[in-house]
């Protein structure tokens, strides 16, 4: 699921899980570090149901001058992502 506004998921802490499914809450959107780590620790970080993504954006991250998080950046997150998305 991706997931970069409160209203995109509605009711995440409801979400059950089935051992037949594996459910990634995948933090999508673009913007500078400091605004990705906001919204990880506002939707994600509450709300990662069982397992949890982070998508970074070559042009769209960058764009306004800012450097583009590493891979390091982005498991120094809590909870750690597994799953790591580039466009």
């Amino acid at each position: 699921m991706h997931r970069f506004t409160g209203p995109m998921v509605t009711n995440a802490q409801s979400i059950k899980l089935d051992p037949r499914v594996q459910v990634v809450m995948n933090m999508d959107g673009w913007g500078p570090p400091y605004g990705k780590r906001a919204t990880w620790a506002r939707y994600i970080y509450p709300y990662p149901v069982e397992y949890t993504g982070f998508k970074l954006f070559y042009h769209n991250d960058t764009k306004a001058g800012h450097a583009l998080m590493t891979p390091k950046d982005v498991l120094a997150l809590t909870p750690k992502p597994i799953y790591i998305q580039y466009q």
